[in-house]
C-alpha cells in the first residue's frame, strides 16, 4: 500500500474579526510565541483561491519548541453558529502538558472566552484510545478551542506530548453530513490512515455536545505519513444534517473561525495530481513557489475538499519550525 500523500499538520488558519484579541489570548494565556507576521500578498491570496487578501496582518503563532501544529490568525468574518455543530473545519484541539484545570480557570477570566464544556474526564478506551481530561470553549471571535491532557496511554501508540503547558495543535475536527464521501477522499485519495474509528447513538459525546439521544454520530481520526499518532490528525465527525450549521462554503472567501488547514507532503506533485483527479475536490492553484516567511521559497497549492473544506499543501515544513518534530 502506498504511503499517505500528506505528512504533518503544519498549521490551522483562524479567521476572525478580532485578530488582536485572539492573538493576545494565545500569547498571554497560552504562552505561545509569535514567529512570523506580515500582510497577505495578492499572490498568496490567489494561491488560496480568495477574491482578495485578508486585511491587516497574518500572524503565525506556535507553542514554544514546537515544529508543527501552529496557528495563523487573519482578519475575517465571524462564524455563524445557529445549530449544535459548526460546518467544515470546526476548530482546533491542543495538547496540554500539565494543570489543565488551572488553564481552564485562567481562560474563563479572559474577556471574550466562553467555556462550553468544563474540565471533565473523557473515556475512549472502548475504541482503543485513552482516558483524557479536556475542556472546550470559544475564543474571541467565536473559534472553537479544545484543550486535552492525556491521563493514560492508548493501545499500541503514544498519546501526543506537550513541550509546554499548552502544546501544539494535534487534531482538527472536520464536521460532515456526508461522512462516507469525506472519508473516501481523506483515506482514499490522500491515503490517510485511520487510527480511531467509532460510531454511536448514545455516548458521552452526546451529553457533552447536547446531541439528541439516539441520533447517529461517527468519529474517526486519520493520520498522515508519520509514526505513532502522527504529527497532527484529521478528526472526521459525522452527524445528521439537521444538527449541522447550513452555512454554505464560499469558494473565494475564508470561513469564519477555523478556515484552512495546512499539511506538509513528501511529494507535492503527486499530491496535486491525486487531488486533481478526484471528482469531488476542486483545485484552487498549481504548486508554486511562495516567497517570504514562513514559506521561504517552498512550493504550495490549495484546494477545496468534498465538503468545501479549504486545504493548503506545502512541500516542506516552514523554516520557522524548531529542530526536530513534535509528536
Amino acid at each position: 500500500m502506498a504511503p499517505p500523500l500528506v505528512t504533518a499538520l503544519q498549521c490551522m488558519t483562524l479567521a476572525t474579526a478580532q485578530p488582536s484579541a485572539l492573538t493576545a489570548m494565545f500569547i498571554d494565556d497560552l504562552g505561545w510565541e509569535r514567529v512570523a507576521s506580515g500582510p497577505v500578498s495578492g499572490a498568496l491570496a490567489r494561491l488560496w483561491g480568495l477574491a482578495e487578501p485578508p486585511s491587516g496582518e497574518a500572524t503565525v503563532l506556535r507553542s514554544p519548541g514546537s515544529s508543527r501544529g501552529m496557528v495563523r490568525v487573519v482578519t475575517g468574518v465571524e462564524r455563524l453558529r445557529s445549530r449544535t455543530m459548526a460546518t467544515r473545519w470546526a476548530g482546533i484541539e491542543m495538547i496540554v502538558g500539565h494543570d489543565l484545570d488551572g488553564l481552564a480557570a485562567r481562560l474563563a477570566a479572559r474577556p471574550g472566552f466562553r467555556t462550553m464544556v468544563p474540565p471533565s474526564d473523557w473515556d475512549w478506551t472502548e475504541y482503543g484510545s485513552n482516558l483524557h481530561r479536556a475542556f472546550i470553549g470559544t475564543a474571541p471571535g467565536g473559534t472553537h478551542l479544545a484543550f486535552t491532557m492525556g491521563l493514560t496511554q492508548p493501545q499500541g501508540r503514544e498519546f501526543p506530548r506537550a513541550a509546554a503547558q499548552v502544546g501544539h495543535v494535534f487534531d482538527v475536527p472536520l464536521v460532515a453530513t456526508r461522512f462516507e464521501s469525506a472519508k473516501r477522499f481523506w483515506c482514499g485519495t490522500l491515503g490517510m490512515v485511520p487510527f480511531l474509528e467509532s460510531a454511536f447513538t448514545d455516548h458521552l459525546w452526546h451529553r457533552l455536545w447536547r446531541l439528541p439521544p439516539g441520533s447517529p454520530a461517527r468519529l474517526d481520526i486519520y493520520k498522515g505519513d508519520a509514526p505513532g499518532t502522527g504529527l497532527g490528525g484529521i478528526e472526521l465527525q459525522g452527524y445528521e444534517e439537521g444538527l449541522v450549521d447550513p452555512e454554505p462554503a464560499v469558494a473565494d472567501r475564508f470561513d469564519g473561525g477555523a478556515c484552512m488547514v495546512t499539511y506538509t507532503t513528501r511529494d507535492i506533485d503527486a499530491a496535486h495530481a491525486a487531488v486533481m483527479a478526484d471528482p469531488e475536490a476542486r483545485v484552487l492553484s498549481e504548486p508554486e513557489v511562495v516567497a517570504g516567511p514562513p514559506y521561504e521559497g517552498a512550493r504550495a497549492f490549495a484546494f477545496l475538499g468534498p465538503l468545501g473544506e479549504r486545504v493548503e499543501i506545502i512541500e516542506r515544513a516552514w523554516g520557522i519550525a524548531a529542530a526536530g518534530a513534535t509528536r
